[in-house]
């Protein structure tokens, strides 16, 4: 037996105020996913806490791995690229300096925290060398070198780095 209305089922017409409800949860939608995706701010990079070593070890989906102990505190980060980062850290355990070496570069971003500003201002005039990049300022060198799978690069904040610690070590 056939139903006495034949045609595509009823649907409710939409109005201008359903519409912007629905617009607007899916502006909302939008806007969470879009702010999960960005770049966080760096917990345990360059003038970070070491306590919040662990923090950045997540955050970079790394490994922590010994670090030979000696005159310098450090910590070790394999990222799963293969790059090593190595957070150097002083008596308070504030991290002065960074190192990279591997494949590919890590998160500069991640890796400098608060210092990568500066960084990209002073990076637009950096001095080159072959395949060298230094950029020099009061408060933050980085040099950084490297060529296809095979980069490394430093950077320290000189007004933190311990008594009796040079750059030379910082390796």
């Amino acid at each position: 037996m056939r139903s006495a209305h034949s045609g595509p089922p009823s649907t409710q017409p939409v109005t201008a105020e359903g519409m912007t409800v629905r617009a607007t949860f899916y502006s909302l939608t939008l806007a969470c996913l879009l702010i999960q995706g960005l770049p966080q701010v760096a917990r345990a990079a360059l003038g970070g806490s070491a306590d919040s070593v662990e923090a950045d070890r997540v955050s970079m989906k790394g490994l922590t791995r010994p670090a030979p102990t000696g005159t310098l505190q450090k910590q070790e980060l394999q990222l799963p690229t293969g790059t090593v980062v190595t957070e150097y850290t002083n008596a308070n355990g504030v991290v002065y300096a960074v190192t990279w070496q591997g494949r590919l570069m890590p998160n500069l971003r991640q890796v400098l925290g608060s210092y990568f500003a500066a960084y990209q201002s002073a990076a637009q005039t950096p001095v080159m060398r072959h395949r060298l990049v230094r950029v020099n300022t009061p408060d933050l060198v980085v040099e950084s070198s490297g060529k296809m799978r095979a980069f490394s690069g430093r950077a320290w904040v000189p007004a933190l780095l311990p008594s009796g610690v040079t750059p030379a070590e910082i390796q």
